[in-house]
């Protein structure tokens, strides 16, 4: 055994953490910002599904799936560059637009698309995944539209809810610093 017990260890250890670790609530912050996350997401999902007239989720089977998405968000998005700020410049000092906002969300579809399986899963039993081009069109684009829509309200935000998103953003970074999916550099 090459990389000894303590590696395996670690990487269950791992597992946990990122499942309890949005919903902790000895961490205020972050469970704050995993509940202001959340909501944008539902919020922008409903308008996207009212305007497509393809209605079929609750409110509440939205919320479902976008919490079970939080332990996956940095995980399912390893392949991926890290998220940049809400606002301000990237790491090479260009200042972030739109365009980057839009890509940085679409980095969350796998994980929505993973969660939304699993809560299929639990109310409809196991399945091969399977999606109507319509529905999974609709999820792709509201994981992808949330992102700009947080980082252009993100500065009429009160502070502590900024921290909070900050630090939900920095929780996804670790995860996906650590993703067996990242590509290590």
């Amino acid at each position: 055994m090459p990389d000894g017990p303590s590696s395996s260890d670690e990487t269950y250890t791992n597992v946990a953490t990122n499942l309890i670790l949005p919903f902790d609530f000895r961490r205020s912050k972050l469970i704050l910002g995993t509940l202001e996350y959340i909501a944008a997401e539902v919020i922008v999902s409903k308008i996207v599904r009212k305007v497509m007239k393809a209605d079929n989720r609750g409110y509440l089977e939205l919320a479902y799936i976008h919490a079970v998405s939080m332990p996956f968000m940095g995980g399912a998005a390893g392949f991926f560059d890290s998220n940049k700020a809400y606002e301000g410049t990237d790491e090479k000092g260009k200042q972030i637009t739109f365009a980057s906002q839009i890509m940085d969300g679409a980095k969350g579809i796998p994980a929505v698309l993973l969660a939304q399986w699993i809560i299929d899963s639990i109310s409809k039993g196991f399945h091969a995944p399977w999606f109507n081009m319509k529905d999974l069109l609709i999820t792709a684009g509201s994981k992808a539209l949330t992102r700009p829509l947080l980082g252009f309200v993100y500065k009429y935000l009160p502070k502590d809810a900024q921290t909070n998103l900050s630090v939900v953003d920095l929780m996804i970074q670790r995860q996906q610093h650590f993703s067996t999916l990242s590509s290590k550099k």
